[in-house]
């Protein structure tokens, strides 16, 4: 055991003079008594000082460092794929019967190497052999190398046992050349192939609107028929939306077929893609796939409003008509002459978007001036825009000048969520005219944006927003921008694109005012994953609230039950949920704090019996040859199992080495110096009562 120091900012002078002042503090306590002898005196005195000198030891709280050499054992990380497709009796591969033979004749590492076990499927986590069963839906090989390679724990090997079919992630070939210890790849599964038609992957948006066609791509591949017709159907329950048929032929083993739908009612609506079973295929499980759709209401409608002619106007209805998911009505005065009107039938908008201000005639036309409604408003180099100062203008100025200035970015606000652009030099961009003395008309407005004048700063804001209760309003306090529209910088056509949309979207988007904020963490999910909610929780003043109760009641066609959400702290919440069975469940969570109800918000979400793991199942030993290559490890089939732990290429990299470990003392936090004080207190007060000292 070695001295290591002591735990004190006190200088050894003052250590030294401590000692000191306990030893003749100690002597002096009992020098002036004439009634014990010397010997006594000296013996009372070391007693006391023997305790003070202790005690004094602990205050200075001294350490010590304890060394010792042990064996530590080679780890080894035996990653296993647990994905549905290893579990597939095909060809002479048994499905989980001979996985169970692989892992028991890995478990028979001797006794100087010590195994991890994992599992993986879209993620990894530690497993026990003993209860290890393939039911993910994914798999994700370059997530579980990549786990075990950045891992803290020293590996000296890896061994992974998969069949190669990725269904998830990233290829894995280029991160295991960066691995630090060879990765030993068992390939199991077959290898050879049979007749079949199987569902690879269906490709569609996951959100559509309502009366719109959405369209859905299904890739289908088939081996082994000739001359024969397959009839695919997509499906709503039991009912057949649309029907395709294709004909299979030996030379073609990809297909793609399309379907459109269009959904009248909004919310999550669930699909199914199922191909007709073909006589001597090897199995029907792939020939079905489901997939969902989450309907939204429309699409954004939105009103222009233009009160004349102007190539900004022109740049503005070119970028909103470039988006599919706004249905843009159009209104442009003109003077004495009638306005020209290209109008939906629908006059419930999202947002109108004011292009200068607009003539009494829009205004009487449209109610504006009655209607609570979000407002975007535009400048136009006119006078009477300019010096507007209506309810929907944020931005006021006293002069009708306009200057020729750069837009720059606000240092304050820089999170918002219009400001979700691309880090560029704005000052090489074309100029905008604005005013370069504006302010504010509301306090609680933002700026986002301010002019930036021959080089020099103004607090001169060009764009803002605000956000009143349930109406948004935003300000762009600019005209001439068209030409950055029209610019043969593509950063700048982008930029000036992307700020109006984002002012668009933002203004004309509901507020999320909700203090319960809770949604499942995809629209749909596999039999066999576990359904995950998450939900954010704040109070009535606006604080993030890590101690509330939320209670979730989950019910489907027959199923029903009750959960509390698991607080994960900052106010964030999560529930898994266990294994669900097919169909449509909706759920309404409530959170409340002590008898005080917080909020209630509803949802829904999918359970499908599909799989993509059941698309493919012919072994990629391409893939897992490379893995180990690449790693400098070896390739193994699984018939090769039983003499793993006789092989050279697996032994050589897994040696013991001697580590020394090092373990720190402090007595401080032991109980036994303690004793020791009070066993000295009370020797020396047994003594001073035999000589009836006071």
């Amino acid at each position: 055991m070695e001295f290591q120091g002591l735990q004190n900012s006190l200088p050894d002078i003052f250590t030294v003079i401590l000692v000191l002042l306990v030893l003749l503090l100690s002597w002096y306590s009992y020098k002036r008594y004439s009634s014990i002898s010397l010997s006594w005196k000296l013996l009372l005195s070391s007693l006391r000082a023997s305790a003070l000198l202790i005690l004094l030891f602990l205050f200075l709280n001294p350490f010590f460092k304890t060394t010792r050499e042990v064996i530590v054992k080679p780890k080894i990380a035996v990653i296993l794929d647990a994905s549905e497709s290893v579990s597939i009796n095909k060809g002479e591969y048994k499905g989980n019967v001979t996985y169970q033979e692989v892992i028991a004749n890995l478990r028979s590492a001797p006794s100087s190497y010590d195994l991890e076990f994992f599992d993986f499927g879209d993620q990894i986590q530690r497993t026990d052999p003993d209860q290890f069963s393939p039911l993910y839906p994914k798999t994700n090989i370059f997530n579980a190398i990549e786990n075990i390679s950045t891992s803290e724990v020293e590996y000296a090997s890896a061994i992974l046992v998969s069949d190669g079919i990725i269904t998830s992630g990233k290829n894995p070939v280029l991160l295991a050349q960066n691995s630090a210890f060879p990765i030993h790849v068992m390939g199991i599964g077959d290898t050879t192939r049979v007749k079949d038609v199987s569902i690879r992957n269906i490709s569609t948006n996951g959100t559509g609107f309502t009366n719109t066609k959405h369209l859905i791509g299904v890739n289908l591949s088939q081996f082994g028929f000739d001359n024969k017709t397959v009839t695919i159907d997509l499906k709503s329950g039991e009912l057949i939306l649309d029907t395709k048929k294709i004909n299979l032929t030996n030379d073609i083993e990809v297909y793609d077929v399309e379907f459109e739908i269009e959904n009248s009612t909004p919310g999550l609506k669930q699909f199914q893609v199922e191909v007709s079973p073909t006589t001597n295929e090897w199995t029907v499980e792939n020939n079905t796939s489901s997939f969902s759709i989450e309907v939204l209401d429309s699409k954004k409608r939105i009103l222009h409003i233009a009160s004349s002619i102007h190539p900004d106007i022109k740049a503005l209805r070119s970028i909103l008509a470039s988006d599919e998911n706004i249905e843009l009505s159009t209104y442009t005065s003109l003077g004495s002459m009638p306005a020209v009107k290209n109008l939906f039938d629908s006059d419930d908008y999202d947002l109108i978007i004011l292009h200068g201000k607009p003539t009494p005639k829009a205004v009487s036309e449209f109610d504006l001036s009655n209607k609570d409604i979000s407002t975007l408003f535009i400048l136009l180099p006119d006078r009477v825009s300019i010096l507007s100062s209506e309810n929907y203008n944020l931005i006021d100025t006293d002069s009708p000048e306009l200057f020729e200035v750069q837009l720059q970015r606000s240092s304050q606000n820089t999170d918002h969520p219009v400001l979700e652009l691309e880090d560029v030099n704005l000052l090489t961009f074309a100029p905008i005219e604005s005013s370069i003395n504006a302010f504010k008309n509301y306090p609680d407005a933002i700026t986002l944006f301010t002019a930036h004048y021959q080089n020099i700063p103004t607090n001169s804001p060009v764009v803002s927003v605000l956000e009143q209760g349930n109406i948004r309003k935003s300000d762009f306090n600019a005209a001439g921008w068209f030409k950055m529209y029209l610019s043969p910088n593509n950063n700048e056509r982008n930029f000036i694109k992307q700020l109006v949309l984002n002012l668009v979207d933002w203004t004309s988007s509901n507020p999320d005012n909700r203090l319960l904020k809770i949604s499942p963490s995809k629209n749909s999910f596999n039999t066999s994953e576990l359904p995950i909610i998450n939900a954010s929780l704040i109070n009535e003043n606006g604080e993030v609230e890590s101690s509330g109760i939320i209670e979730v009641t989950i019910q489907g066609s027959d199923f029903a039950a009750n959960y509390t959400m698991n607080s994960v702290g900052d106010g964030n919440y999560k529930l898994q949920i266990p294994n669900l069975a097919n169909g449509k469940y909706e759920f309404t969570a409530t959170a409340r704090k002590g008898s005080r109800k917080i909020d209630t918000q509803n949802g829904e979400f999918l359970i499908s019996e599909s799989s993509v793991e059941l698309a493919n199942t012919i072994r990629n030993d391409d893939l897992l040859r490379n893995i180990a290559l690449n790693s400098s490890g070896i390739f193994i089939e699984h018939s090769s199992i039983e003499g793993i732990w006789d092989m050279d290429e697996i032994n050589n990299s897994l040696t013991s080495r001697k580590e020394v470990q090092e373990n720190y003392i402090f007595p401080v936090r032991k109980m036994f110096w303690f004793v020791v004080v009070l066993f000295l207190l009370g020797l020396e007060w047994i003594v001073r009562k035999r000589f009836a000292l006071p």
